[in-house]
């Protein structure tokens, strides 16, 4: 039954599809903290009629599923969790985080405004079979077979059809917000070294006692419209490899980041990626014309006459921003998207001159062998400086 009316929904997917990849976030439209909508909530009873057993896998079990590129759930396969993740802030996107006791996992359920639909703590059944496990630099997803457009950085696809969300989404009764888990330094470096499965990917975590590491990582493409994966490195502009690049906020909306650019801050930055490099943004493509693909020379169009910094500023799009923080000597990422409400709030200046420390508390996944975190609400909330 499934599988049909998956064929159905396919003409209504055409057009999302090719836009269900992006790998940033794209604008949030919030309207406050409107109580979520009144839809059935369903039992454990109610799911026997779909199909459900009568056990759940823990979340833990199926990711032991997975052995390295995506993998399509088969069989009569239902997890539960409790929902830690909300997207008010617009800091989480298109995305829902959920917990149970053995860890957390990211269900991408494609759809903004899920705070309507979906209350901290809320108990949620996922149907997994059909659906596709896989990750994104070695964070665990659950969505759907990734589309046309993905590369090998992404082995799912966005859930983005309601017929289909419906068939494998169940929202259940509604409980009180869980509490973050507090964490040490030890306990990130056993999820770090236990890879995939760790049991901390994908939870509610405070980390004590962090210290900003006057470093970020951000990675900007001067034309977001072109191909910017790691195989186009004359769209890559990477703000890694400097300290700050005297960037004090969580992230850049698209109005601060045309003010940093304009002002210069960022022109010692180089075009390229990794090992790749052809020369600052004060440049143009050009410039670069012997170093850069004829196809990817070409992409650029007229544009090739302006600097990189000029194509930066006609093609602004808002940014985000990952701050690193140090609890011992292991690093924590803070990775704040520039839609986010928060994204040009600045951090306490305590931070940025090593007088504080910090707790902070959000959502911890792991990318590229790192832990990373993502806030779930203000910065004000969820960063605790003394």
């Amino acid at each position: 039954m499934k599988k049909i009316l998956t064929l159905l929904c396919v003409a209504l997917t055409a057009l999302s599809s090719c836009r269900s990849l992006r790998e940033e976030w794209e604008p949030v439209f919030t309207f406050g903290e409107n109580l979520p909508a009144a839809e059935k909530l369903y039992t454990e009873d109610d799911l026997r009629e779909f199909g459900f057993g009568g056990k759940f896998t823990t979340i833990h079990d199926l990711k032991a599923m997975y052995k390295g590129g995506g993998i399509e759930v088969g069989g009569n396969v239902w997890i539960r969790g409790q929902v830690i993740s909300s997207d008010v802030t617009g800091n989480i996107y298109r995305e829902l985080y959920i917990q149970d006791e053995t860890g957390g996992i990211d269900v991408k359920i494609g759809k903004s405004s899920l705070y309507s639909e979906f209350s901290l703590g809320q108990w949620v059944y996922v149907y997994c079979d059909g659906l596709t496990l896989g990750a994104y630099n070695g964070m665990p997803q659950l969505g759907m077979e990734a589309d046309g457009t993905s590369t090998n950085e992404y082995e799912t696809s966005y859930i983005d059809v309601q017929a289909i969300i419906d068939q494998h989404v169940y929202r259940g009764a509604k409980a009180e917000a869980l509490k973050p888990l507090v964490v040490s330094e030890n306990d990130i470096k056993a999820a770090i070294s236990a890879g995939y499965t760790g049991e901390l990917w994908g939870k509610l975590v405070t980390v004590p006692g962090l210290q900003y590491g006057n470093e970020i990582f951000a990675l900007v493409y001067p034309n977001p419209n072109l191909p910017h994966k790691s195989t186009n490195p004359e769209n890559r502009v990477f703000l890694s490899d400097k300290g700050t690049w005297g960037i004090d906020t969580w992230a850049m909306s698209k109005n601060l980041y045309m003010t940093y650019v304009m002002n210069g801050m960022f022109d010692e930055a180089e075009v390229g990626s990794g090992a790749t490099r052809f020369g600052t943004i004060t440049n143009r493509p050009q410039d670069f014309k012997d170093k850069i693909a004829a196809k990817a020379y070409d992409s650029f169009g007229s544009d090739v006459r302006l600097s990189y910094k000029e194509i930066m500023v006609k093609y602004a799009t808002a940014n985000y921003v990952s701050h690193y923080f140090r609890i011992g000597k292991t690093d924590v990422q803070v990775r704040t998207s520039g839609y986010a409400r928060f994204s040009d709030t600045p951090l306490d200046s305590r931070l940025l001159d090593g007088s504080a420390k910090c707790d902070i508390t959000g959502i911890l996944s792991i990318y590229n062998g790192a832990a990373q975190f993502s806030l779930v609400d203000e910065p004000s909330v969820s960063v605790k400086v003394y």
